[in-house]
């Protein structure tokens, strides 16, 4: 597996720069989500098909799930590392009377991905229930709300400092998960300005972001001094890339031209169920090998 260089075209060439911008290769970590991909396989055998594939990192979701420490030994046997995970599902950072089982949560997670060697943890804003259920959050001033989150995210920076994962906030679409209070990038990196502990990082995710709000370019610099990781996949549908309306190479290009250096995911769903389809998509932007 070898890392990637970010802005590159097929075969790996680089392209022209931006307008008024210059051109910079940053090696970047590539990760796939094996929740989406190869989804009727055992959570080890996805493990083995990311590996052969040229992934150097897997990302899973809620590892209580997931089958983690097979999926450690796995990733042990198949030369790959565990991206991240989920911190947080059953607690909301926004309700301040639930802090100390937000801590709990965290760490008890924590606990998970410093065994595994876990390279981050996402944090949610609400609780988000099975099946995609958003926790409503409570009868609060939204600046009372973001104030909660600030304050649990600066204990948790806590929790987590010395041990090497990076909490990431993670921004959610309202289209399909009403009532989530960061659905906007900029909401979650301002939040991280605030805080300002290299403990805390934000997710850019193109399908989030395109669903809510759009102007992914303004978007993405706007956030890269809090930038941990890029999600991508297409809206709608969230498949592999060419199969929708984001425009991945042009943000691909971005990060190169400000020299960001950081995880790419490819949080996708093969568009016709068939993840060969997907990895040749992934290949033709950002080549795996």
């Amino acid at each position: 597996m070898t890392a990637a260089v970010v802005g590159a075209g097929p075969g790996g060439r680089a392209q022209a720069p931006l307008p008024g911008g210059r051109q910079e290769s940053a090696v970047v970590l590539k990760s796939v989500s094996i929740q989406l991909m190869w989804a009727g396989l055992p959570f080890p055998e996805r493990v083995a098909r990311a590996a052969a594939a040229g992934f150097d990192l897997v990302d899973l979701w809620d590892q209580r799930n997931s089958d983690i420490h097979a999926v450690h030994d796995a990733c042990q046997v198949h030369g790959i590392g565990i991206n991240g995970f989920f911190a947080t599902r059953d607690t909301s950072l926004c309700d301040p009377g639930s802090r100390t089982a937000v801590l709990d949560e965290i760490k008890a997670n924590l606990d998970v991905a410093v065994a595994v060697g876990a390279r981050q943890m996402h944090c949610f804003s609400n609780a988000i229930r099975p099946g995609g259920i958003v926790a409503v959050a409570p009868p609060l001033a939204p600046e009372a709300l973001m104030e909660s989150c600030a304050e649990a995210l600066s204990a948790a920076a806590d929790l987590v400092a010395g041990t090497g994962v990076q909490l990431v906030l993670e921004h959610l679409n309202t289209v399909f998960l009403p009532g989530y209070l960061w659905d906007d990038v900029n909401m979650t990196a301002g939040l991280a300005r605030l805080i300002n502990r290299p403990e805390i990082g934000v997710v850019f995710d193109t399908y989030h972001q395109q669903l809510t709000y759009g102007r992914l370019t303004d978007s993405l610099v706007a956030c890269l001094p809090q930038l941990a990781r890029v999600d991508l996949a297409e809206v709608p549908g969230r498949f592999e890339p060419g199969q929708g309306e984001i425009d991945m190479a042009y943000l691909l290009r971005i990060l190169a031209e400000h020299g960001w250096d950081k995880t790419v995911t490819f949080e996708t769903t093969p568009s016709d169920g068939n993840p060969e389809t997907a990895l040749a998509a992934i290949n033709t932007l950002m080549p795996l090998r």
